[in-house]
């Protein structure tokens, strides 16, 4: 196999206007040698062909015959017209050299014409070269404004996501101060509430107020100090309890009717400590005094809960600042398990 032959002239010509030499012999051979518009006609078909960087190859007794060129035929002509004269110099006529002239016209218009296609080639290759650099600068200028549209797309959201978190930061610290301040409202709520609870026990007591730092003393006459109320123990009110059993043991019934009274009337303060009613009790209420009020202990322990007796009324009565809750509720425990216990006050003294 050979690389075939190809017109040199044309090959060059191809090689002036840009194209590869291996591109170019490749279109002379393909198009037959035929002409020049017919080889970049090719070239321009075939670009993308993925062997358009290949040397062809023929057999080597396969003879590529090259097309006429106008510098052949122009030889050829002369030739002829050199043997013409040669052979007959006398017989040229008027009219012969009118035949000569008439083919050295057409000669030079075939030149013309060549070279007229040659630029015709020439102005279209480098119109497809310009509107290939033209399309190849749209892309260019796309891939460029793709490129910048992206790199703003992700600055805006990065500082999407940064404000995202700033906001997340401040309502998080809101939320601790928020926290903090409750916190400190709910200590202060306990404190004060110790506080008064304090006060409400040394104003039971007897005491006298505690004042704050840097407050003037207040001086306390001995008209207005309130005597010392005694304090009630679960073992008083056992005491009274038993006593009750004790004076009416012969009568359990009884007995136990007198502890669900006085259980009942200490539910109903401590479930409603608002109620006036159910903290003031008529002694001479026939109900009150049959299951109560007539036994030994009944009204003793009453008053050990809270209640005061007004002789001047006839009513016991609890006031509403004397509401011990805490002993109201170990009262009913006392009761309770005076009823639970079927020995309890009999085997005491």
């Amino acid at each position: 196999m050979a690389v075939p032959q190809v017109d040199k002239k044309m090959l060059g010509e191809l090689e002036a206007m840009g194209f590869p030499t291996t591109r170019s012999i490749r279109a002379l051979h393909f198009s037959g040698n035929s002409n020049l518009e017919a080889a970049v006609n090719w070239l321009l078909e075939h670009e993308s062909d993925p062997d358009i960087d290949q040397l062809p190859l023929v057999p080597r007794e396969i003879t590529i015959e090259c097309g006429d060129t106008s510098n052949e035929v122009r030889n050829d002509i002369r030739g002829m017209r050199d043997t013409v004269q040669e052979q007959k110099p006398e017989g040229r006529t008027e009219t012969g050299r009118q035949n000569e002239t008439s083919q050295l016209e057409r000669e030079l218009n075939a030149d013309e014409q060549e070279e007229e296609d040659r630029k015709r080639i020439l102005a279209l290759y480098k119109q497809k070269r310009d509107e290939e650099g033209r399309t190849r600068g749209r892309i260019r200028n796309q891939l460029q404004d793709d490129q910048r549209e992206r790199i703003r797309a992700a600055k805006d959201l990065m500082e999407a996501k940064r404000t995202l978190e700033e906001n997340q930061r401040k309502r998080m610290i809101e939320t601790r101060i928020a926290d903090q301040e409750e916190e400190k409202r709910a200590r202060d709520r306990i404190r004060q509430r110790i506080a008064d609870d304090m006060a409400e026990r040394r104003r039971r007591l007897g005491l006298p107020q505690e004042n704050p730092a840097g407050a003037s003393v207040a001086i306390i006459t001995p008209t207005k100090v309130k005597p010392v109320e005694r304090v009630v123990t679960s073992e008083q009110l056992r005491d009274c309890l038993r006593t009750l059993k004790k004076n009416h043991k012969d009568d359990s019934a009884r007995v136990t009717r007198a502890y669900q009274t006085l259980l009942k009337i200490i539910a109903n303060i401590v479930k409603n400590p608002e109620e006036k009613k159910f903290r003031r009790i008529r002694l001479s209420n026939p109900i009150f005094k049959d299951r109560v009020g007539n036994l030994q202990g009944g009204i003793e322990f009453l008053e050990l809960c809270g209640f005061q007796r007004l002789s001047a009324s006839g009513y016991l009565v609890m006031p509403r600042d004397g509401i011990d809750l805490a002993l109201l509720n170990a009262a009913g425990v006392e009761i309770a398990s005076a009823m639970e216990n079927p020995y309890f006050g009999l085997l005491s003294k």
